[in-house]
């Protein structure tokens, strides 16, 4: 490991520790706080495990080198972790105790198959074909498609987030994400590649081992910086006194106004039931811009996503004709605006804690 790498490492972990240290401190009590700081300390972990790689070989103790295995595995974890840490920021409805079984086993399986591969990789003892797919291959794929499904969750719902901020942090997030999986999983990738097709262990890297430390540093650091202008030079960049409230006041007038608009011309014009409806084509029809219809909705009536925002009136006129007409319960989620019968009874049940069949045997009429 040459010198410059020991720096950055040095640099990087000791940064990502304060980090650490932070997030715990201050948000413990939190689900996302504690993913956020799992998070860190499992890139602590893989950073001194690749670290370590690089001198570690089969002669080194088997003290070190179980625990440069160790440390590996820990780290390969904080894909799992990006995965629910985006899920935790960007769906609103997320619970990590909704996580299915089959997650957990595939999480599980994945880094016991890794373990044997990295066991037999340490001591150079060579495995078949078919050992080292469903070690090195199955171990690989798994990582990567947990990173990928992070950046799918970030990107998918980023036209219907109704809140400005976070807007900005599904970008941040996907771009953060896909570096690291670049760097990592992809680097990594072309070694196990290289390993099924050639048959011999630790052929080089494309990308340096230092750039694992020098990205984590130098992202580490604009996160503390970022966090520093957020909070201590906030007093610079916004104005006081009196002013400050005749904005917000304004602002707040302006932004009522637009919600009478969007409550008017989405009721009578009934634009909910439109399937392929966005916040863009509601703020054309408003002849309004698309971020303060956005922070409109959010601000003054609490939905943080577009989805939920037309749910509630879909919802209210599959209620109506539910109770006022004979209309079959099918025909009625494709005519309020929903493009399958599944998203028409998940919300439906979670406004209303009953199917729509039931709702209409306990409320219709009886003649």
């Amino acid at each position: 490991m040459s010198t410059l790498h020991i720096v950055f490492l040095s640099l990087a972990v000791s940064q990502m520790l304060v980090l650490a240290s932070y997030i715990f401190m201050y948000h413990w009590r939190s689900v996302l706080g504690l993913l956020a700081g799992g998070l860190v300390l499992t890139l602590i972990s893989g950073l001194l495990g690749e670290g370590l790689n690089s001198v570690v070989n089969s002669q080194s103790s088997p003290r070190l080198i179980y625990f440069t295995m160790a440390l590996n595995r820990v780290g390969n974890i904080s894909m799992f972790l990006v995965w629910m840490l985006s899920l935790k920021l960007f769906d609103d409805n997320f619970e990590i105790s909704k996580v299915r079984i089959g997650i957990w086993l595939l999480i599980f399986t994945s880094l016991i198959m890794r373990s044997i591969g990295s066991y037999y990789a340490h001591y150079l003892i060579e495995l078949s074909f078919f050992s080292n797919l469903v070690t090195w291959v199955y171990s690989q794929l798994v990582l990567i498609g947990f990173s990928l499904a992070a950046i799918y969750t970030a990107m998918e719902g980023w036209r219907r987030d109704l809140v400005i901020e976070r807007r900005f942090e599904r970008v941040i997030f996907v771009v953060c994400v896909a570096i690291l999986l670049l760097l990592m999983g992809g680097n990594r990738s072309i070694w196990v590649l290289s390993l099924v097709s050639e048959g011999s262990y630790f052929p080089g890297m494309p990308v340096p081992m230092i750039s694992y430390s020098v990205y984590a540093y130098c992202v580490t650091v604009a996160l503390f910086l970022w966090a520093f202008r957020v909070v201590n030079l906030s007093f610079i960049r916004t104005p006081t006194g009196p002013n400050l409230h005749k904005v917000s006041n304004e602002q707040v007038a302006r932004e009522r106004d637009l919600i009478d608009q969007i409550k008017k011309v989405i009721a009578d014009e009934k634009l909910y039931r439109n399937s392929n409806l966005t916040v863009r084509m509601l703020a054309e029809n408003l002849n309004s811009q698309e971020y303060l219809v956005r922070r409109a909705i959010n601000n003054h009536m609490g939905y943080r996503n577009f989805s939920e925002f037309l749910n509630h009136y879909r919802i209210d006129e599959t209620i109506e004709l539910l109770v006022g007409t004979n209309e079959p319960i099918t025909n009625i989620g494709f005519d309020v605006g929903y493009t399958s019968l599944s998203s028409f009874y998940k919300a439906f049940k979670t406004l209303n804690n009953t199917t729509p069949k039931d709702y209409r045997a306990n409320h219709k009429p009886k003649i």
